[in-house]
This record gives C-alpha cells, structure tokens and sequence, in this order.
C-alpha cells in the first residue's frame, strides 16, 4: 500500500476499484483498505449507488457499477452485528467502530462507522457511512496547532472546548492536545476518556508518567437504570469523579445534562476536555447557555466564567495544493476577560467576545485574521478567504 498522497486529476471522478459481481464481507475489508490507500476520509455505502469516497474534499467513486441491497446489508450485518437491520428498521441509527486487518499485515486499519435507514425505490434501504482514522493521534506539529493553544492548554483546572462542524477534525485535534499533553516529562497525567465511539487510540505510545483508559460510552459503561442519552453521558462524567483523574475528556458535550456534568466536575477541580458543533468562540458560549431556562442561565454563566480556559474552533477548508488546511479561531480565558463579562448580562457576551476577538487585544485570533494570514501565506485563495470571513460575520 502507498504511503504517497493520491493525486487528483481534475476531472476526474472513478478510481475503478476492480469489483466481484457479488461483495463477499472480504471483499469488503479489500475495499477499504483500498479506500484508505487512495487517502479517502469517508466513505459511503447505499443501494443503486456506486460505493463513494471523499478525497481532499471532493466525493469521487470507489465503483463503476452500483450496489445491491443485499451486499449493503451484508455490510450493515459485518459491522453492527446479526440484528443490524432488525435496529435500523425500528427507526434507530448506530455508530459503531469497526477495525480491520492492515493489508501488509502489520497492525489493523480503523473506522467510525454510522448506519442510518432511508427511503430507497421500492423500500426501505440503508446507507453506512465509515470515516478513515489514524491508528494513534497525530503529532501537533503535524497540525500547525497554534502556540498560544500549547502554552495554555493545562491549567491546574477549568474546561476546554475543541469545536467545528461535523468533519472539521475536531476529536482529531483533540486527541492529539492529549496525545502532546502526555507525552512530557512529568507531566503526570491520568486521563479518563468517554466518547461514542472511541475514534483515536493510544496504543504502542510511550508515555514518561502519564496514562490513558478509553471507555466507549454505552458499551463499556452505562447506567442501570436507562434514562436516555442524556443521562447516560451525564453518568459518565459523574463515574469520573470517582477514578481521580487529572483530566476527563468527554466525546461530545450535546445536551443540557452532559453540558452540566462538565460544568460541575470542572468545579471540582478537574481539567475537563470536551467537543461542542459550533463554529465560532462567540457561538460557543451562546450554544453552552441555550439548553438552560432563562432563569437558570445567570447561575450557569457564573459557573462558566470560572472554569472557562480555552475555546478552539475550526473549520477544514481546501488550500492551494488540493489538500485540506485547518482555520481556527481560538480565546484564552483570561481574568481580564472574565471581569468584562462578569459586568454584563450574558446575553450580551457573545457580542462583546467578537469584538475583543476583532481588537486583536487578547491570547486568541478571529476567524478571519487566520484565514487572512494563509491567504498571505498562499495557502488558500481569495474566494475561500472570502467565504470564511462572511462565515464568521454571519455567526452573529
């Protein structure tokens, strides 16, 4: 298998993996080695279709000819288990991981993996949507992670929030922040994760004094008694508290309970890690304060105020190369910066955060001075350039 990038050819669209009439589940795990080869980081599935791939931003076919229903269930059945189409077609979804052997023998290749049902002609069908993933966390370095993001990503505790849309790399930043973290002399770190699913991996890393335990939440954990998604990530985070971690790095803060959770285990001491989908430092904490009722949010903005460390968001954008370039916008919450938002309603501080971001008078940078910066780089162009900065105007 090359470890060179796959050159797209403009224009070009159909890679022509050689497929059998029938996809047997080993010709299956061929093809997504084969995706994987060809630098694919999602891949999809569904009836009277080819088989799809994203390469560099751009959806390419893996297929010349489209697939069946059966060879998809086939598939829903190789990753989710015997019962995958009795629970898709009660109405539910899985995200599940699924691992297979690398080709050349060494080591396994790793995907997240969603199936959802759908409307197909005829029937109901399903589409399964896998996403590539690095076997460890990649260096920072490799990232360009800003450094003012390393020089105040531990504090002694507090909340950080790593945010983007889906697919903007968020867990992967993430993961490799933990991964940097570790990796210091002395840093001596317990570090406790929930997420759904476990994405990155630790495996075969040395770590000074620092270590690392993954649960995948409502796998390895759950409650006794089933209360919903909500209160199953709120459980998980409560579990920590238990465990003496340094720090707890939660999947995905999505709802008022996991949102709370975090918020207090930060208030006890702890360095609480999280992802948000919001764009923008500004949207960030307006989507923390939403799930409250009006009267409760004047409680949890004080909260907020003294736990909030730093806020990272990021989208993925095409640059100059055909390749994929991060643009972040990122705040250090500094005591000055907590003392101008404490003297007003919270309604107002995602507009006040937007301007101290645009003053350029604060440990962070807007949106659009980082997106001005690749351009001057020659990075990205100006019509991705102007695309961002009408992005970030929008947000409030």
């Amino acid at each position: 298998m090359s470890d060179q990038p796959f050159a797209i050819v403009s224009g070009q669209n159909d890679l022509s993996w050689p497929t059998p009439s029938s996809l047997a589940p080993d010709d299956i795990d061929r093809l997504l080695a084969y995706a994987v080869s060809v630098k694919a980081s999602d891949i999809s599935f569904q009836p009277n279709q080819p088989v799809w791939a994203e390469i560099a931003g751009c959806w390419m076919r893996l297929t010349k000819r489209p697939l069946r229903l059966p060879e998809i269930e086939t598939l829903a059945r190789l990753i989710y288990g015997d019962n995958a189409m009795a629970h898709l077609n009660a109405g539910r979804d899985a995200d599940p991981s699924y691992e297979i052997r690398h080709p050349d023998g060494f080591g396994r290749l790793r995907f997240r993996v969603n199936l959802t049902a759908g409307r197909m002609p005829g029937g109901l069908g399903v589409q399964v949507t896998l996403r590539a993933l690095p076997s460890q966390p990649i260096p920072v370095d490799r990232l360009g992670v800003e450094q003012e993001i390393l020089d105040h990503f531990r504090p002694a505790q507090g909340l950080n929030l790593v945010c983007g849309p889906t697919g903007s790399g968020k867990s992967t930043l993430l993961s490799s922040l933990v991964r940097w973290r570790c990796e210091q002399k002395g840093a001596n770190e317990k570090v406790i994760e929930y997420s759904k699913p476990i994405e990155y991996v630790f495996d075969g890393l040395e770590f000074p004094d620092s270590f690392v335990w993954q649960t995948e939440v409502g796998t390895h954990l759950r409650p006794v008694e089933e209360g919903g998604e909500s209160s199953l990530w709120s459980y998980c985070v409560r579990n920590a508290l238990r465990r003496k971690p340094s720090m707890i790095l939660v999947g995905e803060s999505r709802d008022r309970a996991t949102i709370q959770a975090s918020i207090e285990a930060a208030l006890t001491g702890h360095l609480v890690l999280t992802t948000l989908h919001t764009i923008g430092v500004p949207e960030t904490i307006r989507r923390l304060l939403i799930p409250f009722a009006r009267e409760e949010r004047d409680t949890v903005a004080i909260d907020l105020l003294q736990i909030l460390n730093l806020v990272v968001t990021q989208i993925l954008v095409r640059d100059t190369s055909g390749g994929r370039v991060a643009i972040r916008e990122f705040l250090v919450f500094t005591p000055e910066i907590r003392r101008q938002l404490e003297r007003e309603s919270s309604d107002r501080w995602p507009g006040m955060l937007r301007e101290i971001l645009a003053s350029g008078k604060c440990i962070g940078r807007s949106m659009s001075r980082c997106s001005a910066e690749l351009l001057q780089a020659g990075r990205i162009d100006e019509a991705t350039h102007a695309y961002v900065s009408a992005r970030e105007h929008a947000q409030l």
